[in-house]
């Protein structure tokens, strides 16, 4: 059984191993450098298998207007199981008034959209220098 927690920031290095088999392209080899994402998010939702962490959303708000999903990962053998929609749904509970934005990677595309999530056309990327 599946249970959600959003009480707790798991280990960087479980969210490491947890990117490995999603698999998300982050910079797993870099655990501080994960660290650091995760310290300076204010979204934090995960997904569990007992003591196992299966599922992860990582994002920000400002509670009122605005928020922007950052990671969703999702262990290779638990996707298609619904934890990552429950979790996306969670983190749209936190305010009718919040919309969220997100930037899907290629083979989530179509993911999100089956979902009802709007593709957008107007947005722009500064690419990351490092």
């Amino acid at each position: 059984m599946i249970t959600y927690r959003s009480d707790a920031c798991p280990d960087a290095a479980v969210i490491a191993e947890l990117y490995r088999a999603a698999p998300l392209n982050r910079p797993v080899d870099d655990v501080q450098r994960i660290r650091r994402m995760y310290e300076g998010s204010n979204i934090i939702l995960t997904a569990w298998d007992n003591e196992k962490l299966v599922g992860i959303l990582r994002g920000w708000t400002d509670s009122a207007y605005d928020g922007y999903v950052c990671d969703l990962a999702i262990a290779s053998d638990y996707q298609k199981a619904g934890i990552g929609k429950a979790l996306l749904e969670k983190a749209c509970a936190l305010g009718p008034e919040i919309q969220f934005v997100l930037r899907a990677s290629k083979i989530a595309t179509e993911y999100y959209a089956h979902l009802g999530w709007e593709k957008v056309e107007n947005g722009w990327v500064l690419a990351r220098q490092q």
